[in-house]
């Protein structure tokens, strides 16, 4: 980890040694992460509409061997085989992606890195004042939320509204550039899914 932290940043200073900018930086270094992660993110979405297109044939199986388990488990892994899909597939390229977006997270934590200065209205080591980061964090987090379906299920339907909320009450005490981060971040990270869901196969 310390590693990537060194990586990200040498490009961060690099970057603003660009621009002249700390705030603009970071918006650059989480885009620029977010292209290079894109080829996992495609990976993702596919093995998230495999799973999604074989939904129906395992709660049909479900209700047919319901009280047999262990007759279940068999055929759900013979229908995942016959069908070359996995839910593991789905979380592989996540979990590649999270130690590169912690270290960046951890980059952005770091005393001396972003110096205090002001991007827009707010301080870059301060939480914002207005509160207005951590609602468009919240605000971003619910349309993901929608974007990602789910809705006719009750449980999903509840964490579209419990998950910003709590978004909200994570973020509004961290500094100006991490509120940053994560804003770009998430908003990348919607024009990715709405692209990505609407690619033809």
């Amino acid at each position: 980890m310390n590693f990537l932290y060194g990586i990200f940043e040498k490009i961060l200073m690099a970057i603003y040694g660009v621009t002249g900018n700390f705030g603009l930086s970071i918006i650059i270094l989480t885009i620029l992460i977010k292209l290079v992660l894109l080829p996992l993110t495609l990976k993702q979405d596919k093995s998230m509409k495999e799973m999604k297109k074989l939904q129906p044939k395992i709660d049909a199986l479900k209700e047919k061997y319901g009280n047999d388990q262990q007759m279940l488990s068999q055929k759900t892994m013979e229908l995942y085989k016959e069908h070359n899909a996995s839910p593991v597939k789905g979380c592989l390229p996540l979990l590649i992606q999270l130690p590169i977006l912690w270290a960046l997270f951890g980059v952005l934590r770091k005393d001396g890195i972003v110096p205090d200065e002001t991007f827009l209205w707010f301080s870059l080591v301060s939480p914002d004042p207005y509160f207005i980061l951590p609602v468009l964090n919240g605000a971003i987090s619910f349309v993901q939320q929608k974007l990602m379906g789910g809705n006719d299920n009750p449980q999903m339907k509840n964490m579209m509204y419990i998950f910003p909320i709590m978004m909200i009450f994570i973020s509004y005490k961290m500094p100006g550039g991490l509120q940053l981060y994560w804003l770009t971040s998430s908003l990348a990270g919607v024009i990715q899914q709405y692209f990505v869901m609407n690619r033809g196969e």
